[in-house]
């Protein structure tokens, strides 16, 4: 089933946001602000089987992150229902099994803290944007939007390295120079344009590589260029450097072609100043702000 939109995502979680200050009424008050959303709601916006109405717990305990937990000094399984709390209600979802109708039921369902959320999201670079949500409070779409395609780079960026990894074994084999062939590789993403001509038109220098600054957009098609061409040439008639170029300059083209098709922009257009190191960095402070301030909250507390 195709992901929905990030336009989609942003709107429906900000809807289905609650606080625990709702709950408060004459009888019963209290100064807590937790927010929350729901187990059911996450699973009607990403379905199946990213979420499971019939494992929901489970789930939960499995993607949660126990770290903060002794800086609390407190026991991990304390520290994971601060954030994760079962209660009864009625609710609607659709059904994970054919024909998926929608389903109305009073049943178990669970509160999840804005950290239990990003514990649920944050092995998962797909869904990035949606992470970078959660560790976003009352940031405006754009904002998360921008935030989110910039660390959509790291997880790119390790991809890519390993699939150059593997292309440098296939070139060591066939006895290749792999820096005249990646230079030339590079040239044929870019239009024929030299790598050189991209570091200056960027001010970038000489001193890292070109791919530290692509896009995640640039980087993702480059990547399965290089791993498609692998794949082709296990099953190539002829196995010599020739025709391995000649499969991998023929794929690259065509990963160039879809991306401009795609997403409207080409490679040599998706550079950034900022380099993944710093990007990284600043993945990290944030991540690293986000627990010290959202790990400490408890959805049980008055």
């Amino acid at each position: 089933m195709a992901q929905p939109s990030k336009e989609y995502i942003f709107k429906t979680l900000t809807t289905m946001r609650h606080s625990t200050a709702e709950e408060y009424d004459l009888f019963t008050t209290g100064n807590n602000n937790t927010e929350y959303w729901t187990y059911t709601d996450l699973y009607n916006i990403f379905l199946h089987p990213m979420f499971d109405p019939d494992n929901m717990f489970e789930h939960a305990y499995q993607a949660f992150d126990t770290t903060p937990a002794k800086k609390q000094k407190i026991a991990p399984y304390e520290f994971f229902k601060n954030h994760v709390t079962v209660y009864q209600r009625k609710y609607t979802i659709h059904s994970p099994h054919p024909p998926y109708n929608q389903i109305s039921k009073t049943g178990p369902d669970i509160k999840l803290s804005r950290y239990a959320c990003y514990c649920i999201f944050r092995n998962k670079p797909n869904l990035i944007f949606t992470r970078t949500y959660f560790m976003m409070p009352n940031a405006d779409f754009k904002t998360i939007y921008d935030t989110s395609y910039r660390f959509a780079r790291i997880y790119q960026r390790q991809k890519l390295r390993e699939s150059e990894r593997n292309l440098q074994g296939v070139l060591k084999t066939l006895g290749a120079n792999y820096a005249l062939f990646h230079n030339e590789t590079t040239k044929c993403f870019y239009d024929e344009r030299d790598p050189g001509l991209v570091r200056d038109a960027y001010n970038l220098g000489y001193n890292k590589p070109l791919a530290d600054n692509m896009g995640a957009i640039s980087m993702y098609y480059r990547r399965h260029a290089i791993d498609n061409a692998i794949h082709k040439f296990d099953f190539a008639h002829a196995r010599d450097l020739r025709s391995f170029a000649q499969i991998l300059f023929r794929e690259l083209t065509i990963a160039r072609q879809k991306m401009i098709s795609e997403y409207k922009i080409t490679p040599e257009k998706d550079i950034h100043k900022t380099s993944i190191q710093q990007i990284e960095s600043e993945y990290k402070t944030m991540e690293r702000e986000f627990i010290k301030t959202y790990a400490t909250q408890n959805l049980n507390a008055r």
